[in-house]
């Protein structure tokens, strides 16, 4: 799977794409790939954060956890 950072890249190379079309229709085509790309990023974003639920915003550890530890110990 590529990497967030290459989807935006992505976003950005469409909007300079997007300066040089010669027509509005074309223009709007390229600017829609861009949304796409972001979209795509922000999704991607997202599910890594469900695949991260042990770790809080906050960088801690999650209160079950905490538990858990202290009882094995």
């Amino acid at each position: 799977m590529m990497n967030v950072d290459s989807y935006r890249q992505y976003a950005a190379d469409c909007l300079r794409q997007a300066q040089s079309e010669p027509t509005p229709e074309d223009r709007n085509m390229v600017l829609n790939i861009a949304l796409a790309w972001l979209r795509l990023a922000q999704q991607t974003e997202a599910l890594k954060e469900e695949m991260e639920p042990d770790v809080q915003a906050d960088g801690d550890e999650a209160p079950e956890e905490e538990e858990e530890q202290k009882l094995a110990s």
